[in-house]
């Protein structure tokens, strides 16, 4: 049976995401980058500093009023994944996890500015009484979307919304490190946007398109 490229192509365009899911773990790191200590107080050394490693990946790590990165951490066993995680740093350059943990979505491969619809994080298997708090920004760095949990063994804190640029969390109790996060891929911010009513206009056309088509094939007929 001859097949309609041209119908399989947009049906195809219609029912499948243009995003995939990352995954990272922390347990193969990049070269050059080796776990801290995760004691608090401990001073990071230089081959622990969390900053690019992962760029090609989508995203950049850094603590929200203290150290311009992050520290990567060997979590002896607390960490769901196996041993390493990632926790915040201080100004002092110091671990320190009642900072932030501030992480950036970019353009994999790329320092440009990108956005998901969906980042989460991991606490690591040692839970202390307290709540975790978390919070997504846009582009321009304003809030998009928060959320609260309770520090739990392995807790999963998640949040989904268009725009989400930034990615910040912490613990009421200052003990929590994390791991395992999880993004869709980062999309490059849009140029333009079509005018109101192009998006609705689109999807009818494309309707009409599917539904003449269709016709045309059940009456034994192709199209020109």
């Amino acid at each position: 049976m001859k097949t309609n490229w041209g119908l399989f192509g947009i049906l195809m365009l219609l029912g499948t995401g243009l995003r995939g899911s990352t995954l990272i773990d922390f347990e193969s790191p990049p070269a050059g980058l080796t776990p801290n200590n995760y004691i608090q107080g401990s001073p990071v050394v230089a081959s622990a500093e969390l900053t690019n490693q992962y760029e090609y990946l989508g995203v950049l790590f850094s603590t929200a009023g203290g150290a311009p990165y992050a520290a990567l951490i060997n979590l002896t066993g607390q960490a769901p994944s196996g041993v390493n995680g990632v926790g915040p740093v201080n100004s002092a350059g110091d671990v320190d996890y009642t900072q932030e943990l501030d992480i950036f979505l970019v353009v994999p491969g790329t320092t440009t500015p990108a956005v998901t619809d969906m980042i989460s994080i991991q606490g690591d298997e040692d839970p202390e009484p307290g709540n975790v708090f978390f919070s997504a920004y846009d582009v321009n760095g304003n809030l998009v979307t928060s959320g609260v949990q309770p520090d739990t063994a392995g807790g999963t804190y998640e949040l989904s919304a268009a725009g989400i640029h930034e990615f910040r969390i912490y613990s009421a109790s200052g003990t929590v490190a994390y791991d395992n996060l999880s993004f869709d891929t980062p999309a490059a911010l849009s140029t333009s946007a079509p005018e109101p009513g192009t998006s609705g206009l689109l999807i009818l056309g494309i309707a009409a398109i599917i539904g003449a088509r269709l016709r045309t094939l059940l009456a034994g007929q192709h199209p020109a």
